[in-house]
């Protein structure tokens, strides 16, 4: 975008800084998302952003943060939104007002808290594969380079991008929602099946059991060992996936009651603490493992709620 030029220099810095750490992770789309959205949101001041990715007749948000962290994983149709715009058009978008905006879903809109918004194009050759959105709680013009810079850091993670979608949707898809170093699902995934499982709960008065399991040290070779360990005390309908760089969640299948999570919680505890953990090199690892669960709708309605209390117990 040719208003680009009218950057401050430190705002151009902090771009190519941002741009920089982005290259950094190369092929972890999952990774990439999450840190491209955290980074538009902080430079241009908004109060959310979320990456959002086609699939078929709907755009899914792959990352989110701040105001819109709560709807990570939601599926959105295309037609009727600002993002469908965006998408054909291939051309930013603002709203100053959702409103007075008759182009936004204005319902969808005070769900999330917003008011204003600016829509970037994640362009993967000659078509739109996603939006980048920033969001703000309050009106507001758009005069402080909000657009150049959001357009800055699309750009950018769509180049990365790119050739993953080259290979068709199939493969994009699978590398924007599987942790490379685990092969697990990754954080956004594991919002998108919570959903579903909680849409359920809710529609045949269920439950809904979570865990959460907090691993230290990071060491890649430690996370790969302890994903092995919890896969293998998965049962059928579980859902395993890597939540972020230190942070493990299932979705569990049976979950009637309480005392049935905490029994799995505890069964999933023992397994991966049965055994020293070693490095490829002999040395042995002293783990730090912190396990928590909790229960839909007992210990939380929303999502966020229900992940917040397993980490609170964890």
């Amino acid at each position: 975008m040719s208003d680009r030029l009218d950057l401050t220099p430190s705002k151009l810095v902090a771009i190519v800084d941002a741009q920089l750490e982005l290259a950094r992770l190369g092929p972890a789309f999952g990774a990439v998302m999450d840190l491209a959205a955290a980074k538009a949101m902080q430079l241009a001041g908004a109060d959310g952003a979320v990456i959002e990715l086609v699939e078929g007749s709907e755009v899914v948000y792959r990352a989110a943060h701040g105001l819109a962290e709560a709807q990570l994983g939601l599926r959105m149709q295309i037609k009727g939104s600002l993002s469908g715009l965006v998408l054909t058009s291939r051309q930013a978008a603002t709203c100053t007002d959702s409103e007075i905006d008759e182009r936004v879903n204005r319902e969808a809109c005070r769900r999330v808290g917003l008011r204003s918004m600016a829509i970037l194009p994640l362009l993967f050759g000659e078509h739109a594969g996603g939006v980048l959105k920033l969001a703000w709680r309050e009106p507001r013009p758009f005069d402080e380079d909000e657009v150049p810079i959001g357009q800055a850091i699309a750009d950018m993670t769509a180049a990365l991008m790119f050739h993953a979608s080259q290979e068709g949707a199939q493969v994009l898809q699978r590398k924007v929602t599987q942790d490379p170093a685990t092969g697990l699902p990754n954080r956004s995934s594991f919002y998108e099946q919570l959903r579903v499982r909680v849409d359920d709960a809710i529609a045949h008065n269920g439950h809904v059991g979570v865990m959460v399991v907090r691993v230290r040290p990071q060491h890649r070779d430690v996370m790969v060992e302890i994903s092995r360990r919890l896969a293998r005390e998965c049962r059928e309908g579980d859902v395993l996936a890597r939540l972020g760089v230190d942070e493990f969640g299932v979705i569990l299948s049976v979950a009637a009651r309480r005392s049935i999570v905490q029994s799995q919680v505890l069964r999933f505890k023992q397994a991966a603490t049965a055994s020293a953990l070693l490095l490829p090199g002999g040395e042995k690892v002293e783990l730090a493992l912190r396990f928590g669960g909790a229960l839909y709708p007992e210990d939380g309605r929303a999502i966020s709620e229900l992940l917040a209390v397993a980490r609170e117990q964890s």
